[in-house]
């Protein structure tokens, strides 16, 4: 019986072996005793009265040899069988199961050592990821023997040969062009992706940013400063597929260089990945592409980007805003794939500058490990639910903004026509969260809400709200611009009591005049009165703990404007 295993047996089960005990191999994971295992009393030898001294030195020896043992034993260790599977997330950010697939993965490519097992050095390389902690504190974690430099070099040389270990026999088989063939990459498309562009290989292109040290290099701190971000960084480009899964991730790159300069510098050099792309396929970007948009159609590929608002105009019609809309439904995956990845904090913290040759590597390993053990961020991305809800998107595209042209026309902005909704008697119609997310064509609308509502809540818990004189189907309300103090937008809301509730909306923002879904101000208006009011909303406790642990001073300029202000309930 090894001694790890006599060790267990005796703090878990409070049974002694000595030395030379037999074991069945069933019972042992990793010379580590099952937790679960079941020990059988019935039979076992009655210990004698008294033992010669030879005997008991021997006995006294062996014991003091497992305390030995156990006091030497690494503070966090994989190798023990108890350790649960919210340790293995808080650790490393994967599951018990999912760690064991890697496990095995790597298992006859990397040896154990005197200074660690092979299989707590995969954890060393996976906590570094997920907390960002030091080398040294991660031996320290290991309780390695040594000095702190000695331990900083054990796990810096762990971490190294996982990373090439994985960089060998991982990224082949789960990123980059080679993995996926062209049809398996159309089974990707969602229902948005196929009714809104048709079923071709549809890649979405975005850049991401990692935060790095200033440097003594005066050529590197110049070509690593980004204007934009204010920041010393590098970048990376990620190209994935509809539903979210990532075909493959290319950087580093300077942090002077803008997406579309990335772009255009990778289809003139990555070879490999233009000569699998093909014309026709759909390449969906941001408006910060927009450089590389005729490009893109020189090569014969379809590029879909939201519309840039021109020079002078204040907002997108109704067309360019429905328009911007179905890119943007297809476009959100790859922004919460870029969430998945800075879940491990190695890469949302500021990164070493002597860690940035390993970034490369770091970022497609977890980038692989994600397509490998999680998968598409969509999951269910071709059912009948899905396929109605894409259709009518499409159908909306051409509907006619009637409140929009009500607004243009100068009917529906003066203060006369207007009349505060306490004074009659208003009623709204009720829906329930289900038919909100329709309206909405999602819930990113319906999150973004609940902040906006807590900020035009008055004392009473009461909504600002006016409706319009000539009908009592008609209301509006200024809310707040998040982004600035000094800007609000004015939204108008047509309803029905025995039709559709929601029949028409309309707002001052960029993307207010829109008829594919809402903007967050007109579905603030729509969730408060039609569901949050009948559902006791209320500010949220955190949020206004947060901001009253911050003193705030009051101006002359922040005194609320009164002109505006009426109550619902």
């Amino acid at each position: 019986m090894p001694k790890p295993a006599r060790l267990d047996l005796l703090v878990l089960k409070r049974m002694y072996a000595p030395h030379g005990v037999r074991c069945c191999r069933k019972h042992l994971w990793n010379n580590r005793l099952l937790p679960d295992v079941k020990i059988n009393t019935d039979n076992r030898q009655t210990p004698m009265a008294k033992l010669e001294p030879t005997v008991l030195l021997n006995l006294f020896n062996d014991l003091l040899g497992l305390l030995q043992e156990a006091s030497t034993a690494p503070r966090l260790d994989f190798m023990d069988t108890s350790m649960s599977n919210e340790d293995y997330l808080t650790w490393t950010g994967w599951t018990k199961e999912q760690f064991e697939h890697m496990f095995m993965l790597i298992l006859s490519h990397i040896r154990s050592s005197c200074n660690r097992e092979a299989r707590n050095a995969l954890a060393m390389f996976w906590i570094k990821l997920k907390t960002n902690l030091s080398f040294r504190q991660i031996g320290s974690l290991f309780n390695i023997s040594g000095d702190y430099e000695n331990r900083r070099k054990v796990v810096s040389r762990s971490f190294d040969s996982i990373r090439q270990v994985l960089v060998d026999k991982l990224l082949p088989k789960h990123l980059g062009i080679g993995h996926l063939s062209r049809s398996e990459a159309i089974d990707h498309n969602t229902s948005f992706s196929n009714e809104f562009f048709g079923k071709k290989v549809t890649i979405i292109w975005d850049g991401t940013y990692f935060y790095t040290g200033k440097s003594s290099s005066h050529e590197f701190q110049r070509s690593t400063y980004s204007g934009q971000k204010k920041r010393h960084l590098v970048k990376f480009m990620s190209l994935c597929l509809a539903d979210g899964y990532c075909l493959d991730t290319l950087g580093p790159f300077f942090g002077t260089q803008n997406d579309a300069s990335i772009t255009n510098h990778i289809t003139k050099t990555k070879n490999a990945l233009m000569e699998w792309c093909e014309p026709g396929d759909i390449m969906i970007v941001d408006r910060g592409f927009r450089d590389i948009v005729e490009a893109f159609s020189d090569l014969g590929y379809e590029p879909k980007m939201p519309i840039y608002l021109p020079k002078g105009q204040k907002q997108h019609t109704t067309n360019e805003a429905n328009e911007a809309r179905l890119v943007t439904k297809v476009r959100w995956t790859v922004e919460s794939y870029h969430a998945r990845l800075k879940k491990w904090r190695f890469f949302s913290d500021r990164i070493e500058n002597q860690l940035l040759p390993k970034l490369q590597d770091c970022v497609r390993i977890v980038s692989a490990t994600l397509n490998w053990l999680r998968g598409s961020i969509i999951k269910d991305h071709n059912t009948n639910h899905m396929d109605r809800l894409a259709k009518l998107m499409t159908d909306r595209l051409a509907k006619h903004n009637y409140l929009a042209t009500l607004v243009e026309q100068g009917k529906l902005s003066t203060k006369q026509r207007w009349k505060k909704i306490d004074e009659i008697d208003f009623d709204f119609p009720e829906m329930e969260l289900e038919d909100l997310r329709q309206l909405f064509f999602g819930s990113y609308q319906i999150k973004q809400s609940q902040t906006y509502a807590e900020e035009h809540l008055d004392v009473n818990g009461d909504f600002a709200i006016q409706v319009s004189k000539e009908t009592d189907e008609i209301i509006r309300c200024a809310i707040q611009s998040r982004h600035s103090n000094s800007t609000r937008y004015y939204a108008w809301i047509q309803f029905s009591l025995t039709g559709d509730p929601i029949t028409f909306w309309y707002c001052q923002c960029k993307s207010g005049a829109r008829t594919v879904g809402a903007c967050a101000h007109e579905a603030t208006i729509i969730w408060f009165l039609s569901y949050a009011r009948h559902h006791d909303f209320q500010y949220s406790n955190g949020r206004r703990r947060i901001q009253r642990s911050i003193e705030k001073i009051q101006s002359d300029e922040d005194e609320p404007d009164d002109s505006n202000e009426f109550s619902a309930t």
